[in-house]
Protein backbone atom coordinates (compact mmCIF):
# COMPACT_ATOMS: atom_id res chain seq x y z
CA UNK A 1 0.00 0.00 0.00
CA UNK A 2 1.53 3.63 -1.21
CA UNK A 3 1.86 5.89 2.06
CA UNK A 4 0.79 9.64 0.48
CA UNK A 5 2.41 11.91 2.80
CA UNK A 6 0.02 14.41 4.28
CA UNK A 7 -3.11 12.22 4.42
CA UNK A 8 -4.47 10.03 7.08
CA UNK A 9 -4.01 6.29 6.61
CA UNK A 10 -8.00 6.17 5.65
CA UNK A 11 -7.82 9.01 3.19
CA UNK A 12 -4.56 6.65 1.45
CA UNK A 13 -6.76 3.36 1.65
CA UNK A 14 -9.51 4.73 -0.33
CA UNK A 15 -6.94 6.44 -2.82
CA UNK A 16 -4.93 3.30 -3.13
CA UNK A 17 -7.47 0.43 -2.44
CA UNK A 18 -5.88 -3.32 -2.07
CA UNK A 19 -5.89 -4.47 -5.88
CA UNK A 20 -5.50 -1.15 -7.47
CA UNK A 21 -2.19 -0.52 -9.41
CA UNK A 22 0.62 1.49 -8.45
CA UNK A 23 -0.02 3.61 -11.75
CA UNK A 24 -4.08 4.24 -10.88
CA UNK A 25 -2.71 5.40 -7.28
CA UNK A 26 -0.52 8.22 -8.87
CA UNK A 27 -3.10 9.78 -10.36
CA UNK A 28 -4.47 12.06 -7.50
CA UNK A 29 -6.58 14.66 -8.29
CA UNK A 30 -4.82 17.80 -7.00
CA UNK A 31 -7.58 18.87 -4.66
CA UNK A 32 -7.02 15.73 -2.54
CA UNK A 33 -3.26 16.41 -2.37
CA UNK A 34 -1.68 18.70 1.00
CA UNK A 35 -1.02 22.25 0.21
CA UNK A 36 1.94 20.90 2.96
CA UNK A 37 3.08 18.05 0.20
CA UNK A 38 2.15 20.58 -2.86
CA UNK A 39 4.39 22.84 -1.27
CA UNK A 40 7.63 20.34 -1.11
CA UNK A 41 6.79 18.71 -4.82
CA UNK A 42 9.51 19.35 -6.86
CA UNK A 43 9.44 21.60 -9.45
CA UNK A 44 9.96 20.67 -13.49
CA UNK A 45 13.93 21.29 -14.76
CA UNK A 46 14.18 24.46 -16.53
CA UNK A 47 14.67 24.38 -20.07
CA UNK A 48 17.47 26.48 -21.76
CA UNK A 49 14.37 28.59 -23.65
CA UNK A 50 13.31 29.52 -19.86
CA UNK A 51 16.79 30.08 -18.75
CA UNK A 52 17.31 32.63 -21.54
CA UNK A 53 14.67 34.20 -20.76
CA UNK A 54 14.53 34.35 -17.10
CA UNK A 55 18.14 35.79 -17.77
CA UNK A 56 16.64 39.28 -20.01
CA UNK A 57 13.76 39.28 -17.80
CA UNK A 58 15.60 39.47 -14.80
CA UNK A 59 17.91 42.18 -16.18
CA UNK A 60 14.80 44.24 -17.15
CA UNK A 61 13.56 44.43 -13.96
CA UNK A 62 16.35 44.39 -11.73
CA UNK A 63 15.90 47.71 -10.73
CA UNK A 64 12.71 47.36 -9.61
CA UNK A 65 13.45 44.40 -7.39
CA UNK A 66 16.31 45.97 -5.52
CA UNK A 67 14.10 49.12 -5.23
CA UNK A 68 11.06 47.25 -3.45
CA UNK A 69 11.22 45.31 0.00
CA UNK A 70 8.25 42.91 -0.41
CA UNK A 71 8.52 42.13 -4.15
CA UNK A 72 6.19 39.06 -4.66
CA UNK A 73 4.09 41.65 -7.21
CA UNK A 74 7.73 42.12 -9.17
CA UNK A 75 8.37 38.16 -9.31
CA UNK A 76 4.90 37.95 -10.62
CA UNK A 77 5.28 40.52 -13.53
CA UNK A 78 8.75 38.83 -14.09
CA UNK A 79 6.38 35.86 -14.81
CA UNK A 80 3.72 37.27 -16.78
CA UNK A 81 6.69 38.24 -19.09
CA UNK A 82 8.03 35.13 -19.24
CA UNK A 83 5.34 33.50 -19.93
CA UNK A 84 4.63 36.38 -23.01
CA UNK A 85 8.43 35.82 -24.01
CA UNK A 86 8.68 31.47 -24.05
CA UNK A 87 5.29 30.04 -23.50
CA UNK A 88 6.08 28.62 -20.58
CA UNK A 89 4.27 29.10 -17.23
CA UNK A 90 6.08 29.97 -13.80
CA UNK A 91 5.28 31.02 -10.32
CA UNK A 92 6.71 34.08 -9.06
CA UNK A 93 7.82 32.02 -6.49
CA UNK A 94 9.45 29.63 -8.77
CA UNK A 95 11.52 32.65 -10.71
CA UNK A 96 12.35 33.90 -6.79
CA UNK A 97 13.86 30.40 -5.95
CA UNK A 98 15.81 29.95 -9.21
CA UNK A 99 17.40 33.50 -9.24
CA UNK A 100 18.42 33.06 -5.94
CA UNK A 101 19.93 29.87 -6.34
CA UNK A 102 21.41 31.09 -9.48
CA UNK A 103 23.04 34.02 -7.57
CA UNK A 104 24.40 31.38 -4.73
CA UNK A 105 25.96 29.33 -7.07
CA UNK A 106 27.97 32.06 -9.09
CA UNK A 107 28.92 34.01 -5.55
CA UNK A 108 30.33 30.32 -4.61
CA UNK A 109 31.87 29.59 -7.68
CA UNK A 110 33.19 32.85 -7.60
CA UNK A 111 35.06 32.91 -4.33
CA UNK A 112 37.39 29.90 -5.19
CA UNK A 113 38.47 31.46 -8.26
CA UNK A 114 39.85 34.80 -6.98
CA UNK A 115 41.01 32.91 -4.45
CA UNK A 116 42.55 30.25 -6.57
CA UNK A 117 43.75 33.53 -8.91
CA UNK A 118 45.43 34.96 -5.66
CA UNK A 119 47.00 31.88 -5.23
CA UNK A 120 47.93 31.72 -8.63
CA UNK A 121 49.37 34.55 -8.18
CA UNK A 122 51.20 34.03 -5.41
CA UNK A 123 53.10 31.27 -5.95
CA UNK A 124 53.91 32.96 -9.22
CA UNK A 125 55.37 35.75 -7.68
CA UNK A 126 57.53 32.61 -5.59
CA UNK A 127 58.35 31.49 -8.21
CA UNK A 128 59.98 34.59 -9.74
CA UNK A 129 61.70 35.38 -6.84
CA UNK A 130 62.87 31.83 -6.50
CA UNK A 131 63.74 32.12 -10.32
CA UNK A 132 65.62 35.94 -9.28
CA UNK A 133 67.23 34.43 -6.49
CA UNK A 134 68.70 31.31 -8.74
CA UNK A 135 69.44 33.64 -11.46
CA UNK A 136 72.29 35.98 -8.73
CA UNK A 137 73.32 33.18 -7.40
CA UNK A 138 74.05 31.37 -10.63
CA UNK A 139 75.77 35.11 -12.03
CA UNK A 140 77.71 34.75 -7.99
CA UNK A 141 79.05 31.54 -9.18
CA UNK A 142 79.95 32.07 -12.73
CA UNK A 143 81.92 35.42 -11.53
CA UNK A 144 83.47 33.31 -8.44
CA UNK A 145 84.57 30.50 -11.58
CA UNK A 146 85.99 33.78 -13.44
CA UNK A 147 88.18 34.04 -11.12
CA UNK A 148 89.09 31.00 -9.90
CA UNK A 149 90.28 30.36 -13.89
CA UNK A 150 92.09 33.55 -13.41
CA UNK A 151 94.14 32.62 -10.95
CA UNK A 152 94.82 29.36 -11.78
CA UNK A 153 96.23 31.10 -15.09
CA UNK A 154 98.05 32.97 -13.07
CA UNK A 155 99.48 30.16 -11.01
CA UNK A 156 100.64 28.37 -14.65
CA UNK A 157 102.06 31.76 -15.91
CA UNK A 158 104.56 31.63 -12.79
CA UNK A 159 105.03 27.93 -12.73
CA UNK A 160 106.40 28.47 -16.81
CA UNK A 161 108.46 31.21 -15.47
CA UNK A 162 109.94 29.21 -12.59
CA UNK A 163 110.72 26.42 -15.15
CA UNK A 164 112.44 28.49 -18.06
CA UNK A 165 114.14 30.22 -14.71
CA UNK A 166 115.04 26.41 -13.65
CA UNK A 167 116.30 25.44 -17.51
CA UNK A 168 118.42 28.22 -17.70
CA UNK A 169 120.22 27.84 -14.43
CA UNK A 170 120.89 24.21 -15.59
CA UNK A 171 122.54 25.34 -18.14
CA UNK A 172 124.63 27.71 -16.58
CA UNK A 173 125.27 25.35 -14.23
CA UNK A 174 126.81 22.93 -16.78
CA UNK A 175 128.11 25.59 -18.71
CA UNK A 176 130.48 26.28 -15.66
CA UNK A 177 130.88 22.65 -15.12
CA UNK A 178 131.98 22.12 -18.14
CA UNK A 179 134.52 25.07 -17.93
CA UNK A 180 135.56 23.50 -14.00
CA UNK A 181 136.30 20.20 -16.13
CA UNK A 182 137.82 21.59 -18.87
CA UNK A 183 140.16 23.46 -16.80
CA UNK A 184 140.78 20.52 -14.14
CA UNK A 185 141.87 18.77 -17.33
CA UNK A 186 144.27 20.93 -18.48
Amino acid sequence: MVRWPGLGPCLSAILNPAGASSMAAAEVPSYLVSPQTEKHRRARNWTDAEMRGLMLVWEEFFDELKQTKRNAKVYEKMASKLFEMTGERRLGEEIKIKITNMTFQYRSEERPMKKRKVQSCHLQKKKLRLLEAMLEEQRRLSRAMEETCREVRRVLDQQNILQVQSLQLQERMMSLLEKIIAKSNV
